[in-house]
Order: C-alpha cells, then structure tokens, then sequence
C-alpha cells in the first residue's frame, strides 16, 4: 500500500450502487410498498433527491454519475411469471427516464430473474436500452431475503445456472449478493462462464458473525472467489455488519484485508443510497467513513480508483 501525501486533492466519486424508486400510490415503476420504504417519509425517491443526498459527501468529493441498482429482486413475493417479468421491465424504463434527464454519466443494473424459461427474451429485451450494462438477482438464502424464502437457492438451480450462462451472449455483468455460505457455489458457476464480469455485493454481505466467530469460513470462501480473475469487490453496506462500523477496528482492518486480497484494481466503494438511511448513514457519514479506511494507506491515483475508475471499467461507463 502506498501512504498518501495528497490530502487536499478532489476524488471523484462513480458511485456503483444507488436506488431509485417510487412506492407511492399511482407508482409505474414496478416497486413494491410492502418490501420498500419511504427515505425521509417521501415514497418516491427521485434522481433529484439522490442528486442531494451524494452532493452532501463532502468537500473532497465531486459526484460524476454511477450505477442505479435494481430493487425488484426484493420485491413482490410470490409473484412470478409474466407478471413479476412486467414489474422488472417497468423498473428499467423507470430507472432509464430518470437517468436520461441527468447531465451526470450513469448506468443501469437491472432486475431479472435469470430461472425463468424466456431469460434470453428478457435479456434481449432489456439490452435494447443502452444504459443497460447488467443483472442483478439477490440471491441470498439462509439467512434468505424476501424472495428466496419461497425461490430457494437458487444457485443451485440448473434452471438458473442455464440463464445465468446466457449473459455472457449479451455481454453484461452480473452482481452477485450472496450470503458468505454460499461463496463456493457461486465460484463454481462463475467459474465455468469466465466471460461474465462479476460483481460481489456488499463484500458478500457477511453478518458480525461471519467476520468474527465464523470468520475462517468468509476468508476462505472469499479466496477462492478472488482468485477468479472475473470477479471484483463492491465495498458497500457496511452497516449490515456493523451499524458503528466507521469506529470499529474490526471493519478496518476487513475492508484492508479485502482490498489485499483482491487487489487495488478489482475493488470499488459505493453509497448503497438510500437504503444506508435504515441504519443512520446519510452520505457525508458514509464517505467520511469511506475516506477513513483509505487515507493515508493508498495513493490519491487508487483512491481515485476506489471511489470512480474501477467501477467504471467493470461496467464499460
């Protein structure tokens, strides 16, 4: 690691995960009001009022664009089929409405679910709007988010290990937001489709306990997913782990030892707005906090990369 001497330079912020949504009552934006919340009692959450929330990052920081991030792998449970498809279609034209309207540089992540029979229809569908650049599909599963209680573990799915195997048809990414016991399925699909980037969520989400009584077990899992060469690290939703994390020693020293692992070039900060809100965290926290974990350990040039270029590499932005 290399100290820096250049605490007074600007860093731009790309920021690689941010929702947008709208749960009010005439929503079109296919979001769910029984998954969702409503960020300073407002349930739509424009650009406009993440515009205001990442400008709040303080003086160091000069916003540039980012990633929007679905939010429709976690809504609508039990919903499937033409319908739920109908919902993650809506959330995309939301998304790219919203996105075109800015003069900042952002992309799309969308929602699909990849275990369904028209998966290359729905691909297809999606990649005719060019801010689409990949998929997301929370796949977490015991502890399971809402709607892998009913789906199951996916990952072992071969329904949807065949969908995951046509991204690659259409160039896109893939974030992956997992659960620490599930880093060695995950290795072997992405293992054997080596021509999709990957991007871990979350440092892969781990609980107080993953990192601490379970540890062995995330640094291992984590290994080997970082010696696949198509893989990268999203460090975001640290409040997960630890709702104090910016005080804690532990976190510190677990984002150092993740950034070691997979190396400076393979990793990338991101706000995670608005759902940071839930546990206290607006974006002057966050970046501080950010800005305290890499300050004097890495050069102003990787910082850069931390905070913007390597976000915008993975996702051709």
């Amino acid at each position: 690691m290399k100290i820096s001497n250049e605490n007074n330079q600007i860093i731009d912020i790309w920021d690689s995960h941010f929702h947008i949504w709208d749960i009010s009552e005439n929503t079109i934006s296919g979001h769910d009001v029984e998954q969702l919340f409503s960020p300073k009692d407002n349930p739509i959450y424009s650009m406009d009022s993440y515009s205001n929330d990442i400008n709040e990052a303080g003086s160091r920081f000069r916003h540039t664009g980012g990633a929007f991030c679905e939010a429709l792998s976690a809504c609508h449970v039990g919903m499937d089929g033409d319908e739920y498809i109908s919902k993650c279609m809506a959330e995309t034209r939301y998304a790219s409405n919203a996105l075109n309207a800015t003069k900042t540089n952002n992309i799309i992540i969308s929602a699909a679910p990849l275990e369904d029979k028209n998966i290359g229809k729905i691909l297809t569908n999606l990649v005719e709007d060019p801010l689409v650049r990949g998929i997301r599909q929370i796949l977490n599963f015991e502890p399971s988010w809402p709607r892998n209680k009913q789906q199951g573990d996916l990952l072992v799915n071969p329904k949807w290990q065949r969908g995951y195997a046509e991204l690659k048809n259409f160039s896109m990414t893939w974030d992956l937001q997992i659960n620490p016991n599930q880093f060695y399925d995950a290795a072997r699909v992405i293992e054997k489709n080596p021509e999709t980037p990957v991007i871990i969520g979350h440092l892969g989400t781990p609980t107080l306990n993953d990192i601490t009584e379970k540890k062995d077990d995330y640094w291992t899992g984590l290994k080997v997913l970082s010696e696949l060469d198509n893989v990268f690290m999203k460090i975001s939703m640290l409040a997960y782990t630890d709702s104090e994390w910016e005080k804690s020693p532990l976190m510190k020293d677990t984002v150092l030892r993740v950034i070691d692992l997979f190396g400076v070039d393979r990793c990338q900060f991101a706000s995670n707005l608005p759902v940071e809100n839930l546990w206290g965290w607006d974006a002057k926290r966050i970046y501080a906090g950010f800005l305290s974990l890499v300050d004097n350990q890495f050069s102003h040039e990787d910082q850069q990369k931390l905070f913007s270029d390597n976000a915008k590499k993975v996702y051709k932005a």
